[in-house]
């Protein structure tokens, strides 16, 4: 394709790409108040604190023959 076909082809598509954006955006009002709230909680809630995860040392057996697993310590 040369240059004027794609400027064709993109002429043609524009308002038919408009008329698929104008559907994919109408949403009942309630909704739009749901997200609207739900975007302000994203940006209100603080950070999330970030741990290390601990690291499996070892499994040992208690008395009673169970596994149990021991941690490493996470350095803080």
């Amino acid at each position: 394709m040369n240059e004027d076909e794609i400027t064709a082809l993109a002429k043609g598509m524009a308002p038919f790409v408009r008329e698929c954006v104008a559907k994919a955006i109408i949403v009942s009002d309630e909704l739009a108040a749901q997200v609207a709230s739900a975007a302000r909680l994203l940006h209100e809630s603080p950070p999330f604190e970030q741990r290390a995860a601990p690291r499996l040392v070892r499994v040992e057996r208690d008395e009673a023959g169970n596994f149990v697993p021991v941690y490493d310590e996470p350095q803080a």
